[in-house]
């Protein structure tokens, strides 16, 4: 244990700070899940980056779409 706190200190933090931080994640995410469920979201699961425009609907084509709403917009209120 003493040789875990020492790495601990190394990387300027405590022992007692890991453990406070995990435990605050874990209320976190039962609020998150909790969240969800009332909203009928069903399982949350984490994605990274790379997995978000896979899954995208097809055929949209965001770029596009925010051109038309900024020229919509800009020909109702002016410049």
């Amino acid at each position: 244990m003493s040789e875990v706190k020492k790495l601990v200190a190394l990387e300027g933090s405590t022992l007692s700070g890991i453990v406070e931080e995990y435990l605050e994640g874990l209320v976190f995410e039962r609020w998150i899940q909790e969240l969800c469920d009332s909203l009928d979201l069903g399982e949350l699961e984490p994605t990274s980056e790379s997995e978000i425009p896979l899954g995208r609907p097809k055929g949209l084509n965001a770029a596009e779409i925010v051109r038309e709403l900024r020229e919509r917009r800009t020909e109702e209120y002016g410049r």
